[in-house]
């Protein structure tokens, strides 16, 4: 068959792919023989014959364009030198023969051509490239128009951009050569010759004087120049576009050249001349590329030119451009909503914080220069109501306030006032406040962001540079801004609704009311002043006792203790009827006295009031009811702080205490939470006051201790929970399976709907009880007591150890029993004796209820709202049942965790690892991955605490069974969830629960990672280890016990579905590959596992679109493998060879290749070279990294993507469609 003939059947078969007339079985067959074309031997040459051909279709001509670019890619190692010759001369004919009326994609694609074929060969064989580039830039504009500065630009872009800034691979692979010579092309003429002198004998590929940089750079001024004078005619949109590429290809070269080459052309003048216009898409660009400059991390290397540039940035008549422009485009960006004076704003405040953090780094750069207008508009910018557009310039003042230059301070101190008055505002929880607000900062916040995760990720950065703000000028000031914001919210109390009197209404009482974010905002304003305060006492208590600095801060000090007792005395002066003050007011009071050493009469007479407080519960209303409860156990948490810090003083008037405190917990009998807060109150007391000896107070909390451990004696409540039977017995749950069949809960679908009658609500408060009843909560309180903030070593810590010691083997046998059987209750084979229908009652009522942001349906207050309402109906009964389980089991984790602060005392024990491992993680699995959270943090306490003589014999029972259980558990868990979506195809109905579910799991695999990370990670802050012991990772690096389900675990996690968790399991398989190298046990055969089934799930991931993100993380981990265990084993190259279309022979020249990689890109590259026919997707073509010259980035921009870091919960982006089966890449199919 001639070329001609093919080249019309591939015409032919094109038109089959478009023509919508045409039968899907015609259509597959065409797209067949289009695929089938790209191996032709002939297929360049068909290629350049289509896409030369200009009476072609486009379409026609772009195919030919792809027969090209398939050739570079993938057959270019395959050409002889005539054969490239040939491919690299179509390629030239193509670019020379670009015409205007030529289609963008069409041009752009024979300019990455071009740069495809650059990567391979420019530099060594390809010579003459600048030339050639400098011919297309000269060519007239009558000629040519923009076209061929348009291509030029793109080249250069494309260069910069895969040779330096990206993870190209083809790059990669010629990085030294390269990167020289695209130096050498665009450095200036200055630079230029310093560069010929010490080139050596490298052979040049620069044309011409100037330099790319100095041609690029002055086009653009000559464009804009141009837009400046002339009128808007039909040429202005041409000269705007072009200006604007002119800068994208600038953008990458400004990240990497010379600092010294950028300051010999005088790039920052450039960039300024978009200001004499009025096109603000100009500015734009223009602003962003001189972040991209001025954002370069700073380095010693080249402080002179750094500074310099910074400094030209910095000139006042510069300043007073970005204040113009700031001012000039904010009614229009306030008003109308203006997108492109908007994005100009945000890139303006980008610049300012670059360069405002410059001045943080280097204070000097202050001199000859107008700083008051810069900090003048830095508060101006932050002042906007856009929280996206102030929020650079925010963080920014967090830098700056801490500079100790005395100019910079100087500067600072005129702007003060507005900082703390608008930082203070915007504590403000915007969240809660409704869409429709006529607030423009809310309109603003729901504009720029489209879900709720993203408004609260970003929010919650925002509140905290303002906290930090604040804390910092309190820091400095602390009289000033302590007067402030006291009497701002002594008159908030005194004016504010928060009485009766003043208009409260416990009926309406919501906490997201206006009123209720206001003075949360307020107190959170106060908290940060006390906070900067603390650290400024903290700063005046190392100045000189006989100084002048010394004494005026002690008036200072004296000062700020009577502000705050004034402030505290004046509270109780207006009642306070709303729960939620009421607990913020507890709070600040008790911040205030703890900090502070007040006068005993005092303390005592503030915590007497605070005793005193009452705030009447309404049952009747459930969401006014729930604060009340907040309140009180707010009041009592407070009060236990004080009582450990004022415990003499207490203990003083103790018997007035008890006697008050004894009424509060008659008044609170129905809820052992507060009743057992109050009673460890009264224990903190007696054990922390010193005035007493420790034989005193020792006994004195024995006795108190004896009802608890009396009850953990019973030995009725002990065979209560000796077996899973006499549990159920024991909470109730014998008797649901015939409750569930009596009230048909079987046939009932809307549980919540469904109300239960008072026998259902007598069995639903009986099982309630029977779970209070059990002493867990009194035991945690007590142990809490014991030893919250309680220095090892310490009389108290001694007496807390003295009186435990002999309680603890009393309490957990029968505390690991409850763990189990509570575990054991959502273990389905333990309800595999009832009938299905009751087994689908028993699953249903193990289902969590649980808000979450972003996926949810509903507001978090009003799904409390439902799930308060409906604690009388069945869904309320289920979470009754599901509760009183969580409860045993979490108390219990947290009576296991305070248990281990007696180190010694719960270490030392005989034989108890084992139980303890069985207990923790025999059922675990059938738990919830919500739940299994707990477990995670409980079993790191449990190691973080162990002491090093201990950790031999205790550690390993635990983390076998905790490996091996949680990689079952969260193996299986996204196996299911994979299934799922592929089953549900993307149901609307399902895909909240398959997020909520899906997002959980996450949450889970990442806080197990991240447990490996702390036993892998040397880095890692372990506790104190004894001489001669081995640290945690030596133990887990030497233990096969532990080591084999840790390596399993990690290698089933770099294929979870959660880019977080696989990259970091990647960084810590780098930690942990250096230490298998020796010949001795258990090295070798760790090394065979992890050329085999560590590679192989790298090789698989690499497989999948969804990982196209951690390509370069997943290269990085095969180069290291291949690297460090193919000089000891076959297996790395064994496992390579077993791939599709992989030889040996090809396989054992880039090993060869990859051990003997110059560093660790070159290596990258070597790897996914070597393994690009079985990558299933690219970066590029996952649509990862934009290509298109001038086009609009997708994604968030570069301010959203700065201050909000979102876990995308979403269920898309598991959905993948491999080139083959992974299972088939090794064999296994």
């Amino acid at each position: 068959m001639d070329n001609s003939e093919t080249l019309s059947q591939i015409t032919q078969a094109l038109s089959a792919t478009l023509d919508p007339r045409i039968s899907n079985e015609v259509r597959q067959n065409a797209l067949q023989y289009l695929e089938q074309i790209k191996t032709d031997y002939n297929a360049p040459q068909y290629g350049f014959s289509l896409a030369d051909d200009f009476s072609q279709p486009t379409a026609v001509r772009y195919y030919g364009l792809q027969l090209l670019e398939y050739a570079v890619k993938y057959r270019w190692g395959k050409y002889d030198t005539k054969q490239a010759d040939q491919l690299r001369y179509w390629i030239k004919c193509l670019a020379g023969s670009i015409r205007v009326q030529d289609e963008l994609y069409i041009r752009n694609k024979i300019a990455q051509l071009w740069v495809e074929v650059a990567k391979r060969c420019w530099g060594d064989e390809w010579m003459d490239m600048d030339s050639l580039l400098v011919t297309l830039w000269e060519k007239a504009f009558e000629e040519k128009g923009f076209v061929n500065k348009v291509f030029v630009l793109y080249v250069l872009e494309t260069l910069s951009e895969d040779i330096c800034n990206r993870e190209d691979t083809s790059a990669g692979l010629r990085l030294e050569v390269l990167g020289a010579a695209l130096n050498e092309i665009m450095i200036p003429n200055g630079l230029y010759e310093e560069h010929m002198s010490t080139r050596g004998t490298s052979a040049e590929v620069r044309a011409g004087k100037e330099g790319w940089l100095v041609r690029m750079t002055t086009y653009f001024a000559t464009l804009v120049k141009e837009i400046h004078i002339g009128s808007r005619d039909a040429n202005f949109q041409d000269l705007n576009l072009v200006a604007i590429r002119a800068l994208n290809a600038l953008k990458p070269t400004f990240a990497w050249i010379s600092l010294k080459a950028l300051q010999e052309i005088r790039c920052i003048d450039c960039l300024f001349v978009p200001f004499l216009t009025s096109d603000r898409s100009l500015q734009s660009a223009a602003v962003e590329a001189m972040y991209s400059l001025l954002s370069r991390p700073y380095s010693a290397h080249f402080h002179d030119n750094w500074l310099a540039l910074v400094h030209e940035a910095l000139l006042p008549e510069r300043i007073d451009m970005i204040s113009n422009a700031f001012r000039d485009t904010s009614s229009s960006v306030l008003d109308g909503r203006d997108e492109v004076a908007y994005t100009l704003q945000k890139k303006m405040s980008e610049h300012l914080s670059v360069l405002a953090d410059a001045v943080a780094l280097h204070p000097q750069l202050t001199q000859d220069l107008d700083m008051p207008a810069f900090f003048t508009l830095l508060a101006g910018v932050l002042s906007s109501k856009s929280l996206i557009v102030s929020i650079p310039v925010l963080h920014s003042w967090t830098k700056l306030l801490a500079v100790q230059d005395t100019a910079v301070i100087d500067f600072i101190s005129q702007v003060l006032a507005t900082l703390l008055e608008i930082c203070s505002a915007r504590l403000l929880n915007y969240e809660a406040l409704p869409e429709d607000s006529d607030d423009p900062m809310v309109q603003f916040l729901y504009d720029d962001f489209d879900t709720m995760p993203e408004r609260h990720a970003f929010l919650g950065n925002y509140r905290r540079y303002c906290i930090t703000v604040i804390e910092t000028i309190s820091r400095q000031r602390p009289l000033e801004a302590l007067e402030h914001v006291l009497e701002r919210t002594k008159q908030m109390l005194a004016e504010g609704p928060y009485s009766a009197a003043r208009g409260y209404d416990r009926t309406s009482h919501v906490k997201t009311s206006l009123q209720h974010l206001e003075f949360e905002a307020q107190y959170t304003v106060v908290s940060s002043v006390l906070k900067g305060l603390v650290r400024w006492e903290t700063d005046v208590s190392t100045l000189p006792e006989d100084s002048n600095l010394q004494s005026r801060a002690e008036q200072d000090r004296a000062r700020a203790s009577q502000l705050l007792q004034q402030w505290c005395s004046s509270v109780f002066d207006n009642p306070i009827d709303d729960p939620e003050v009421a607990g913020h007011v507890v709070v600040l009071i008790s911040t205030m006295l703890r900090n502070n050493d007040y006068a005993a009469d005092f303390v005592l007479y503030m915590i007497e009031k605070l005793l005193g407080m009452r705030i009447p519960d309404d049952t009747a209303l459930d969401i006014y009811s729930e604060a009340v409860k907040g309140f009180e156990t707010q009041r009592v948490m407070e009060l236990q702080r004080l009582g450990a810090v004022y415990a003499n003083d207490l203990l003083a008037v103790y018997p007035s205490i008890e006697a008050q405190i004894t009424g509060l917990t008659e008044a609170h009998a129905s809820d052992p939470r507060i009743v057992w807060a109050y009673r460890s109150l009264l224990f903190i007391i007696q054990h922390r006051a010193t005035t007493v000896s420790a034989d005193v107070r020792q006994e004195r909390l024995q006795a108190t201790m004896q009802p608890v451990v009396a009850a953990w004696q019973d030995p009725a409540l002990q065979a209560s929970f000796a077996s899973f039977e006499s549990f159920c017995k024991t909470m109730g749950l014998d008797q649901l399976p015939d409750f569930y069949q009596q009230h048909r809960f079987a046939v009932v679908q809307g549980w919540g709907a469904q109300h239960l009658d008072e026998a259902g609500q007598a069995t639903q408060a009986d099982i309630k009880n029977r779970g209070d009843l059990l002493p867990l909560r009194s035991t945690k309180a007590l142990l809490a007591a014991s030893t919250e903030k309680m220095p090892e070593g310490s009389e108290e810590h001694e007496i807390a150890c003295a009186i435990w010691a002999p309680t603890l083997p009393v309490i957990l046998p029968t505390l690991l029993q409850m763990i189990r059987n509570a575990q054991a209750y959502n273990n389905a084979s333990n309800w595999s004796h009832l009938p299905d229908e009751l087994q689908y009652v028993v699953r249903r009522t193990l289902q969590d209820r649980f808000w979450q942001s972003g996926i949810s349906n509903e507001t978090k207050d009003e799904f409390y709202a439902r799930v308060s309402g409906s604690k009388t109906s069945y869904e309320g009964f289920a979470s009754t049942v599901r509760g009183t389980l969580r409860n045993v089991r979490e108390q219990a984790y947290h009576i296991l965790y305070l248990m281990t602060k007696f180190e010694e005392q719960f270490y030392g024990l005989p034989e108890f690892a084992d139980p303890l491992a069985h207990a923790l993680f025999d059922d675990a699995e059938y738990l919830s991955a919500n739940h299994l959270n707990a477990l995670v943090n409980l079993t790191t306490g449990l190691v973080q605490r162990c002491p090093p003589h201990h950790r031999a014999r205790f550690l390993p029972p635990l983390l076998t069974r905790f490996f091996t259980t949680l990689d079952t558990k969260i193996t299986t868990e996204w196996q299911s969830i994979i299934q799922v979506t592929v089953q549900n195809g993307g149901d609307e109905e399902n895909l909240s629960e398959e997020m909520r579910q899906e997002s959980v799991l996450r949450q889970l695999t990442f806080a197990t990672v991240s447990f490996v990370a702390f036993l892998i990670d040397r880095s890692q802050p372990h506790s104190s280890r004894s001489a001669g012991k081995p640290n945690i990772s030596e133990l887990v690096v030497s233990d096969s016990a532990i080591l084999e389900p840790l390596l399993l675990f990690c290698t089933h996690a770099l294929r979870v579905r959660d880019t977080r968790s696989s990259s970091t399991i990647c960084r810590l398989f780098t930690l942990m590959i250096p230490s298998f190298t020796a010949d001795t046990p258990p090295a070798p055969q760790v090394r065979d596992f992890i050329s085999t089934e560590v590679l192989k799930a790298c090789i698989s991931s690499l497989n999948e679109p969804y990982f196209a993100d951690m390509q370069r993380d997943l290269a990085s981990l095969i180069a290291l493998i291949v690297s460090l265990y193919s000089p000891l084993t076959s297996t790395p190259s064994e496992i390579l060879a077993s791939l599709p279309e992989m030889s040996a022979e090809r396989v054992a020249k880039d090993v060869k290749k990859i051990c003997g990689a110059a560093n660790a890109r070159a290596q990258r590259a070597l790897v996914l070279e070597l393994l690009k026919r079985v990558r299933g997707v690219s970066i590029y073509e996952a649509g990862r990294i934009e290509r298109e010259v001038g086009a609009e980035k997708k994604g968030k921009n570069g301010v959203q993507a700065r201050f909000m870091e979102v876990e995308h919960n979403g269920l898309a982006e598991g959905r993948e469609v491999g080139l083959e089966d992974v299972g088939g890449l090794f064999g296994d199919a």
